[in-house]
């Protein structure tokens, strides 16, 4: 069973309801800092690594021996794990990109689990998957460092990266010193993600946010998908793009913590 490498941020906080957050692909558990930070007045924070990411090492040196390969269903079994042995019954979860598919994967796998969740930037199907393949070979062969210049334009709306701001190149940086290896087997499995057809299953409370300039999960493909569910709902992060928890933190905080305490 695959096992993921997870952090809580206020461990003190056992009588508050959970948050799990996870990752976009490529980037740190910390990415949430600006978010959990916020949301650790209300919850108790749980933030975790994707496999051979950030502070997994013991997946990083499976990824680099040839031996890590996961689904993102397997990320969602994950995550049950760490809410196992924080002995939760239920959790309210929030997860980016890949790691909205993992949100979904929860809400239809193991719904009985979930208090509510959230889906930012994120889709039933991440286009091709010789997209993936492809990328992932790619970096195997070039390094993550090579794909900064790109993703950029892709995570961070349009003037975000000239602002006086380091965020975006802490972000950045996380990617460019993301192992190769562990980057490559997160691309294998988006390559083999596909609910198409299944989430209009969910009956979890779930709450869909889009970045307004996402050039990939755009506003009105998410609208979509929360338009497809009973009860979900729908709201876009203005002047951000496919990391709107990074660019703005404190406008995603706000929606969570409305979302989740009503749930």
């Amino acid at each position: 069973m695959l096992k993921l490498t997870y952090s809580v941020l206020n461990p003190e906080y056992t009588h508050a309801p959970t948050v799990i957050l996870g990752p976009p692909l490529g980037a740190h558990a910390a990415v949430w800092a600006g978010v959990a930070y916020r949301l650790a007045e209300e919850f108790r924070v749980v933030t975790y690594d994707l496999p051979g990411h950030g502070l997994d090492v013991e997946n990083r040196a499976a990824a680099r021996a040839g031996e890590l390969d996961y689904t993102v269903a397997d990320l969602a079994t994950g995550v049950v794990v760490i809410a196992d042995e924080l002995e939760l019954d239920t959790f309210h979860f929030a997860g980016c990109s890949i790691s909205g598919g993992v949100a979904q994967h929860l809400a239809l796998d193991h719904a009985e689990r979930l208090a509510s969740v959230a889906v930012l930037c994120s889709q039933e199907r991440f286009g091709d998957p010789q997209t993936y393949l492809d990328r992932a070979a790619e970096v195997l062969r070039d390094g993550t460092r090579s794909l900064v210049a790109d993703t950029a334009d892709r995570w961070f709306a349009a003037g975000f990266l000239d602002e006086d701001n380091p965020t975006a190149g802490i972000v950045l940086e996380m990617l460019a010193g993301t192992d190769d290896a562990a980057y490559a087997a997160a691309c294998r499995a988006l390559a083999g993600y596909d609910l198409t057809g299944r989430t209009q299953a969910i009956t979890v409370p779930a709450l869909y946010i889009a970045g307004v300039q996402d050039p990939g999960a755009t506003p009105e493909l998410m609208e979509s998908l929360a338009d497809r569910i009973a009860g979900a709902k729908f709201v876009t992060i203005p002047d951000s793009a496919h990391l709107c928890l990074a660019e703005h933190p404190e406008l995603v905080a706000d929606h969570l913590e409305e979302f989740f305490l009503a749930h």
